[in-house]
C-alpha cells in the first residue's frame, strides 16, 4: 500500500470516529433534555411542588453543562486534528468536516426553530 493511500485510511477512520463521538454528544444532550422534560412534566403530574427534588434538578443542569463543554472540547480537537494534518503527510488529503474551516454551512441536527404566534 501506498503511503499516500495508507494516509488516506488512517484520516478516513479517525472523521468517521470523531462524527461518531459527536453524534453521541448530540444524543447525550438530546436526551438530558428528555430526561428534563420528564423530570418537570412528571413533577406537575403529581402536583409537587417546585421546591421538591430540585437537587435533581440542580443535578441534571450540571450533567447538561458537562456535555455542553464537552461539546466545546469537540470543537478544540478539529483545530488540534487540523494542526496535525498541516504538519504532517496528511496535509494533502482532503476530508471534508475533518478541519471544521473545509464546512462552513452548520451540520443537520434535529432541532428546530419555532415562531410563536403574537
Amino acid at each position: 500500500m501506498k503511503r499516500s493511500e495508507e494516509a488516506t485510511l488512517i484520516a478516513t477512520r479517525i472523521q468517521r470516529a470523531l462524527c461518531r463521538a459527536e453524534q453521541g454528544q448530540d444524543q447525550s444532550i438530546d436526551r438530558l433534555g428528555q430526561l428534563a422534560q420528564a423530570l418537570t412534566r412528571g413533577r406537575r403530574a403529581a402536583g409537587l411542588s417546585t421546591t421538591v427534588g430540585q437537587p435533581a434538578f440542580d443535578a441534571l443542569a450540571r450533567a447538561m453543562a458537562a456535555q455542553v463543554e464537552a461539546q466545546k472540547a469537540m470543537v478544540e480537537l478539529h483545530g488540534a486534528l487540523a494542526e496535525v494534518k498541516g504538519q504532517t503527510r496528511f496535509r494533502s488529503i482532503r476530508l471534508g468536516g475533518l478541519d471544521k474551516a473545509d464546512d462552513p454551512v452548520p451540520r443537520e441536527t434535529r432541532l428546530a426553530l419555532v415562531d410563536r404566534a403574537a
